[in-house]
């Protein structure tokens, strides 16, 4: 009974002392924690900014589509012509629809039967995001063919 009055008494103290000694230490790391969410944050903040620049500069403005679907009306440039920006090709611009849900597999197969200036929005659009060496090797084998 007395060695349980005595865990009674004591523990709490020890467990308080033992917080009091640790609290330096839990605080710093909190603080670390605290300045590295912020740094992540930053730079997340930065470079969605600047995505959103990017596509509202002047130079972004997405190919026409015609009021057929899958139809692209805007000519691409002559191959020494400079191309145009990748960020301007939206995924509704290109003639798969469905093509960040497709995997490179299928895309591939579906390549030859599109037009040069489609696959050329493919490529724009690929080299812009995933930038898969499957499909973008393919492109470039239907352009030497």
């Amino acid at each position: 009974m007395e060695r349980f009055a005595a865990a009674a008494f004591y523990a709490p103290i020890g467990l308080g002392a033992q917080l009091v000694g640790d609290l330096p230490v839990t605080v710093g790391k909190a603080k670390q924690q605290i300045a590295l969410a912020r740094f992540i944050g930053k730079m997340a903040v930065d470079q969605g900014a600047k995505q959103l620049r990017e596509r509202l500069s002047p130079a972004a403005v997405p190919p026409v589509l015609s009021p057929e679907p899958r139809k692209i009306v805007e000519v691409v440039p002559a191959a020494n012509a400079v191309p145009a920006e990748p960020a301007s090709v939206g995924v509704e611009a290109l003639a798969l629809p469905d093509y960040d849900q497709l995997p490179a597999a299928h895309i591939v197969g579906k390549l030859q039967g599109l037009t040069q200036a489609e696959r050329d929005f493919i490529e724009l659009y690929e080299t812009a995001g995933r930038h898969r060496r499957t499909v973008l090797g393919k492109l470039d084998q239907l352009r030497k063919a």
